[in-house]
């Protein structure tokens, strides 16, 4: 066996050109089949990942995947804000461990602006539980300070210090609808890159949100038509504040009374359920309550159809792949007649000629596995910066995987096949030639 193997090895030596073009043709399918399989595990994993350490995501009673949208990524906004007696009444329920509030609205080219509180920095948590950490700077401590994500300080060319206007909203040129140059805000700080929206996100306080729509007063996005007013009808009160929209003035300064949802974190997980239900049937504002992990569930089962897709796709690239491996081996062997024949003249039998020919086979597709696996873990370690930068999506490098080994053996089984067919159409020309000379 070991000399027939060697046998191979020197035949596809000598026909080299096309050796090293049907390799590079079947690493090619590999390297897009691993490739298409890593971006469907790594985009899988931005979405569950986006989030971690936080039970309950509390909301207007919008619908599940919504709330999941706009709370986490960004993407659309809340129907109505909530009151903070939701806020407080979810905070005072013994289950509950911490309660962080957000209010959403506004834009920065592009980028979304959060309105939170300091601790969201300490609760929040993305990626298996990993904590944001700052590249530059730290939080923000007034209301004319903003946090920003690593993508928005490289694109808009900020560092600490700088200052930023903000604007309502969201538009196709990124510039919002109405810029509040009244309020800049300085950047105190830079978040290292997360590889999720957070990224691409700019974070004041909810007090600073206040102050860019004072002059505003309830038209802005931020308007809640379900505001308490709160001592508004206390004489002891009258005159030391006034209701404005989402927020309260008390002595020159405006204070939330609304936000557009909060995350909650449990004492014990095992109590998330029945915090849910409390929530959820809250007699007060219409509440929704829902779990991150079953929301990303439900999410990912929505666009399951994309993950169909890209498989699909990636599975026919690999059987053209592997029908050229059949074609090339089927043509190289109308081409070997006369080197069958005089391998049976030496006394080669059958099973020697097949082996040979499937031991090419095996050696071009493992091969193109090497090369194929080598070029796309390659390509995903350069650019693993520049593809969570671009798409905040994260490639974690890892060892072959137990699907990667199953795709192997598959694809040097059919290797074999390709092989023996190859091989018997050999034989059979050869043992119809025989050893005649051509003229």
């Amino acid at each position: 066996m070991k000399q027939i193997m060697i046998l191979a090895i020197r035949s596809l030596w000598h026909r080299r050109i096309p050796t090293v073009l049907t390799i590079i043709s079947i690493s090619m399918s590999v390297a897009l089949f691993v490739g298409v399989d890593k971006i469907r595990e790594a985009t899988r994993d931005a979405f569950g990942g986006a989030i971690s350490k936080v039970d309950l995501i509390v909301g207007p009673r919008t619908g599940t995947i919504s709330l999941l949208l706009f709370s986490v990524f960004h993407v659309g906004s809340p129907t109505h804000n909530i009151t903070l007696k939701a806020l407080e009444f979810a905070a005072a329920q013994p289950e509950v461990a911490w309660v962080v509030p957000f209010s959403l609205g506004d834009g920065f080219h592009g980028a979304s602006v959060v309105g939170t509180t300091p601790e969201f920095f300490e609760h929040y948590k993305y990626r298996d539980g990993t904590s944001m950490v700052y590249s530059l700077g730290h939080v923000f401590s007034g209301d004319s300070e903003a946090v920003i994500g690593s993508d928005v300080a490289e694109k808009q060319h900020l560092a600490l210090g700088d200052k930023m206007v903000l604007s309502h909203g969201h538009t196709e040129d990124g510039d919002g609808f109405e810029k509040h140059e009244d309020h800049p805000f300085t950047v105190t700080g830079v978040l290292a890159v997360t590889g999720t929206p957070i990224d691409k996100s700019v974070f004041v306080t909810l007090g600073g949100l206040g102050e860019i729509h004072r002059e505003i007063g309830a038209d802005t996005p931020h308007a809640d038509d379900h505001h308490e007013d709160s001592g508004h009808d206390d004489p002891q009160h009258e005159g030391e504040h006034h209701e404005q929209g989402s927020f309260r003035e008390e002595n020159g300064k405006l204070i939330a009374t609304s936000v557009s949802g909060f995350f909650l974190g449990a004492k014990n997980r095992m109590d998330s359920l029945n915090l849910q239900r409390t929530l959820n049937t809250w007699d007060g504002d219409a509440l929704l309550a829902i779990l991150p992990g079953m929301a990303m569930g439900e999410l990912w089962k929505n666009l399951s159809i994309f993950e169909t897709a890209m498989s699909l796709i990636s599975f026919c690239v690999v059987v053209a792949g592997m029908l050229g491996l059949f074609v090339s081996l089927y043509i190289l062997s109308g081409q070997r007649q006369r080197e069958m024949t005089v391998l049976r003249a030496v006394g080669a039998g059958p099973v020697t000629i097949f082996t040979m020919l499937a031991g090419e086979a095996v050696c071009l597709v493992i091969g193109g596995i090497g090369v194929g696996t080598g070029v796309m873990y390659g390509g995903l370690y350069l650019l693993r910066p520049w593809i969570e930068k671009k798409f905040s999506i994260s490639f974690p490098i890892s060892g072959v995987s137990r699907s990667d080994i199953m795709f192997a053996a598959i694809l040097l089984g059919v290797g074999c096949v390709a092989g023996v067919l190859a091989s018997f159409n050999s034989y059979r020309a050869a043992m119809r030639e025989g050893l005649a000379t051509r003229f």
